[in-house]
């Protein structure tokens, strides 16, 4: 019994870092040229970035909702029904659209940079 105290939490914790989801700090930005935003005033930029960190912060609390509900989902599946857990959708979809959104955020800030807008 002393053993499968111990082996419960160790077998849980390893056979859930198998799910492919992302947290929202873990998902890399895309590249996104900073050719359009080089055309736009510092007052656009600004006004631009404002709206891209906002939506950042939805998309990235939707990642992260999702990463946690994925991970809560995989552990239920590890203990009820193992083969279900390899059937997971993680959050490829938003991670997708969060790293456009950051990518998107540093074509902007490299754009306030080359127009001067800032330090």
């Amino acid at each position: 019994m002393n053993k499968f105290i111990y082996t419960l939490p160790v077998l849980i914790i390893a056979l859930s870092s198998c799910s492919t989801a992302q947290k929202a700090y873990e998902v890399q930005p895309i590249n996104v040229s900073v050719a359009p935003y080089l055309k736009m005033t510092c007052k656009e930029l600004s006004t631009e970035q404002s709206s891209l960190l906002k939506e950042a912060e939805s998309v990235g609390a939707t990642v992260d909702s999702e990463q946690q509900t994925d991970k809560n989902m995989e552990i239920a599946a590890w203990v009820l029904f193992a083969p279900a857990a390899f059937f997971m959708d993680g959050n490829a979809e938003s991670a997708a659209k969060l790293g456009s959104i950051k990518g998107q955020l540093e074509a902007v800030t490299d754009a306030m940079k080359v127009n001067e807008c800032i330090n």
